[in-house]
């Protein structure tokens, strides 16, 4: 398990028990603030994760991390707010995000168009070695997907597109919301304007995911 600086204090009283303890090899200073239990009860993902405890996994780093993407990507990627410190990790790649997903603002503040990072989107789990795993939920990791879509050669984006349909714990994702989101962001003007390969990949998402919430809320 890893632990930073004021975690691994709590653990041995004091500084002069931390060093003795690394100096015994009982426990590891693995990087600067960064200190573990064990030489190799950790992934790179974890250990960044821990570092930067303001930063989630997002993107590609999170479609490897779920199974959508084979190829693992070159540099970790990582979301932050808007407004928080650059990263200077040659081993990450930083994107900043204001507005995640629009549909989890409630009315008032969407009117008044603030950008806030709703953490409703971030999902929390703990790896097998009790280290915090923070990333997108699949929902706004769609989103995500979406925004970036020229980024994807085609034939990889439609593939991607169907392991979230076919995903049964995507839910709550609609072509009212999709459409409303993306205008508001300026990424398209309207879904329909899609490629017809996309918007037929997303259509087939949205079918499948309405039918799914109506077993779920009626069942």
């Amino acid at each position: 398990m890893l632990y930073n600086y004021k975690e691994a204090i709590n653990l041995y009283g004091n500084d002069y028990n931390l060093k003795k303890a690394i100096s015994n090899k009982d426990f590891f200073k693995i990087e600067k603030g960064i200190y573990s239990d064990g030489k190799d009860n950790f992934t790179l993902i974890e250990l960044v994760l821990k570092k930067y405890s303001h930063a989630f996994l997002v993107q590609d780093s999170a479609l490897h991390l779920i199974g959508f993407l084979n190829e693992e990507p070159e540099k970790i990627h990582l979301g932050t707010a808007r407004n928080s410190l650059r990263i200077k990790d040659n081993r990450i790649q930083q994107h900043f995000y204001s507005n995640l997903d629009i549909s989890v603002f409630s009315e008032y503040e969407w009117f008044k168009k603030e950008h806030f990072l709703s953490y409703e989107n971030i999902k929390i789990y703990h790896s097998e070695n009790n280290n915090e795993i923070r990333l997108f939920n699949l929902k706004a990791l769609l989103y995500d997907v979406l925004r970036n879509y020229k980024s994807y050669r085609k034939e990889n984006l439609i593939e991607l597109l169907d392991k979230f349909k076919n995903c049964a714990y995507l839910y709550d994702f609609d072509e009212f919301g999709v459409d409303h989101n993306l205008r508001y962001e300026n990424v398209i003007s309207g879904i329909e304007f899609f490629d017809d390969d996309l918007y037929k990949a997303l259509k087939d998402i949205f079918s499948e995911v309405w039918h799914r919430d109506f077993l779920r809320d009626y069942d």
